[in-house]
């Protein structure tokens, strides 16, 4: 990875100045860029993680529930190097943060995955950077069904050119790096992967992800259904979110994300096996497979425009 790319994404890792003076971010106003705002109730399963400055609550990254108390996110979101300490507190399923992130689930604990490296990467457009975490929620959620990750047959299906559905709380306008908080929504494609990435979208003016992203899911239709197939991770080989961008493939992590979920995950999604027919699925997972428990615990799109937020916030009490 370049370090110009990487420090025009992951601009919180430098400096906060980083967060205001990004550079044209496509030339549109919406927060996917290229989406539309998402109707109440489509996406059930997708919210934002929420950060907590003091008495100041901000929408920061997206997450995807894959199972009652599991949030699958972004690496980068739960890694204090990249968030300057900061971790997020809770999870909404608001579609609009913008004026506050209740209702919200309070967060238990977090784990990234361990071989996880900001600084790795040389020069490489897409490679294997490990960029997934899980978050576990202090109290399940019952009244949505989590989305189901892919299982390892349904992978094999992913390929160049695969339909894939963007959702995220992030930003495009460089007129206003302070608009974050809103969840869009936007169709692309596949345009090349490896083992453990795939970049989405070629941008502008296709459809594509940008800062407050981070994290969020790339879902497609896969075998028995909608799946979440990416993770947001950061911007292709430039310092803009015009160029497309790379998503974490799920199906590369699926043997670490049960290690860490012990239950919940339901039948049928990523290594938990079908339910045979007529059994209903539970709460727990009725099929759940895991080992190591909850655990005790942009361009990386994430936490630029969450703290540009905050400073935003901060000159307001002033006045």
């Amino acid at each position: 990875m370049r370090l110009p790319a990487l420090l025009a994404v992951l601009a919180p890792l430098v400096t906060l100045a980083g967060c205001v003076d990004d550079p044209t971010l496509g030339g549109t106003t919406e927060y996917v860029i290229g989406g539309t705002v998402t109707p109440e109730g489509d996406y059930p399963a997708v919210g934002a993680l929420v950060y907590s400055f003091g008495a100041q609550s901000l929408a920061g990254c997206t997450g995807t529930l894959i199972a009652p108390t599991v949030v699958l996110t972004a690496a980068h979101c739960l890694d204090p190097a990249v968030t300057q300490g900061v971790m997020p507190t809770a999870f909404t399923f608001k579609h609009d943060t913008t004026g506050s992130t209740t209702p919200s689930i309070p967060i238990a604990s977090s784990v990234k995955h361990e071989d996880f490296d900001i600084n790795a990467g040389a020069d490489a457009s897409l490679f294997a950077f490990h960029d997934v975490g899980v978050v576990f929620l202090a109290q399940p959620v019952t009244d949505v069904e989590p989305m189901k990750m892919p299982t390892p047959t349904e992978a094999m299906s992913l390929a160049i050119g695969t339909d894939l559905e963007l959702v995220g709380y992030g930003r495009t306008s460089d007129e206003d790096p302070n608009s974050t908080g809103v969840m869009f929504d936007a169709r692309t494609k596949v345009i090349d992967l490896i083992d453990s990435e795939m970049r989405v979208s070629m941008g502008t003016p296709d459809p594509q992800n940008c800062h407050g992203d981070s994290g969020g899911p790339a879902l497609a239709t896969l075998g028995g259904g909608q799946r979440v197939v990416g993770i947001v991770s950061r911007s292709f080989e430039s310092n803009a979110c015009d160029n497309g961008g790379v998503d974490t493939r799920v199906d590369a992590y699926l043997t670490w994300i049960h290690g860490k979920v012990a239950t919940g995950i339901p039948c049928g999604s990523g290594l938990s096996p079908a339910c045979d027919d007529g059994e209903a699925d539970d709460d727990s997972g009725c099929c759940s497979t895991g080992g190591a428990g909850s655990g005790s615990l942009l361009a990386g799109f994430a936490v630029a425009a969450l703290l540009a937020r905050r400073r935003r916030g901060d000159r307001a009490t002033a006045r």
